[in-house]
């Protein structure tokens, strides 16, 4: 225990001092990477060095193997290894716990600092914007419940920093590298965030006279185009037979996504796949309230039409509705599936607010 505490002190320390500028220290970063080391340390402490990996997620233990068994002994550069490594996530951590860094807290400050990269890309390009981003601006980007993520050894803060930067990147193999991140860490959300800008980027120029058919064109296609993607891909992939009808006319698929975009996954989906009581899940809900005021925000920034901030709208709602649609066709739907999206939903929310033009 320890010597466990004295190593999230330690990282915490070179987390902080990685992103102070001119001995200037950012107070989210600050006061993020107190929470990480007393959130990393508190989850060691009730659960110890084995259980903490089933805190809250079991993929945790799935990552800690990677690092610890099938890096150093199995590892493929063929496309299949290199995806089943989930190497973005897992290789840095790999290389922090050839040092002599516990793995479990190796994974969780890769976790930290993408956060931190993360926040300093966003809170970079709403500055570009000429905003001046205020506290409640980073409660929506970066708020509590990605610094929940951070303290978990789970590769979604990655993934969030992976989508963010497809978005917001100024430079355009940043962006590529993004895209390539997202299709290792997870596929069907790097197809959903290109089929999104494509989308946007077709509709930028439309007039507001047919802004709000598009809005509502891009809640349902987006949505079909999934269930009927799902059906395709099991088909080729696993020979199961194809459900084209069921896909698209699926009223209770379609009712696990409208949940789903609102934070309540866990009303729907099948009782056997939800390791906590419904109540506690709705505490965790008080407790971090952007999984559902952010969405619903977003959501209600379309019914404001912005002509310079259609292609961002509709890219995000796209992308959010097909990769939602897609993780609904599974066990695994839960508040996780939002998180990567949350960041770049919490900036079109900021720039609905502002007067300002918009710059890339």
């Amino acid at each position: 225990m320890l010597t466990f505490c004295i190593q999230a002190i330690f990282l915490g320390i070179c987390a902080v001092c990685l992103f102070t500028r001119e001995r200037r220290v950012d107070p989210f970063i600050l006061i993020s990477a107190i929470l990480w080391v007393i959130g990393t340390s508190l989850i060691y402490y009730m659960r110890g060095p084995v259980l903490q990996l089933w805190f809250y997620q079991n993929d945790q233990y799935f990552h800690w193997r990677l690092v610890t068994f099938f890096l150093p002994n199995e590892i493929s550069w063929t496309p299949h290894g290199i995806n089943f490594l989930r190497a973005p996530y897992i290789f840095p951590a790999y290389m922090i716990h050839v040092t002599g860094i516990d793995a479990t807290l190796s994974l969780k400050f890769v976790s930290l600092i993408a956060l931190f990269l993360n926040y300093k890309l966003v809170r970079g390009y709403l500055q570009r914007n000429l905003i001046n981003v205020s506290k409640f601006h980073i409660w929506l980007f970066s708020g509590p419940f990605l610094v929940f993520f951070s303290t978990l050894a789970l590769r979604e803060t990655t993934m969030l920093l992976g989508v963010s930067t497809v978005f917001f990147s100024r430079h355009i193999p940043g962006r590529m590298a993004g895209i390539v991140v997202l299709l290792i860490l997870r596929p069907h959300l790097a197809a959903a965030i290109l089929l999104g800008l494509v989308c946007g980027w077709l509709v930028e120029k439309a007039p507001k006279k047919i802004y709000y058919i598009i809005v509502v064109i891009s809640i349902f296609v987006p949505i079909w185009l999934g269930m009927l993607g799902f059906s395709i891909g099991n088909y080729i992939w696993y020979k199961e037979p194809l459900q084209i009808y069921e896909s698209v006319f699926n009223v209770k698929q379609l009712v696990q996504i409208f949940s789903a975009f609102l934070g309540f996954q866990f009303l729907t989906v099948a009782y056997q796949t939800v390791e906590y009581s419904k109540t506690s899940l709705l505490a965790l809900r008080v407790l971090f309230p952007e999984i559902t005021l952010i969405p619903l925000f977003f959501a209600s920034s379309l019914l404001f039409y912005r002509s310079e901030l259609t292609r961002l709208k509709i890219s995000i709602l796209i992308s959010f509705m097909f990769f939602i649609s897609v993780s609904s066709a599974t066990e695994y739907l839960s508040a996780r599936q939002s998180l990567p999206m949350m960041s770049i939903m919490a900036v079109s929310i900021i720039l609905s607010t502002q007067k300002k033009q918009v710059v890339s």
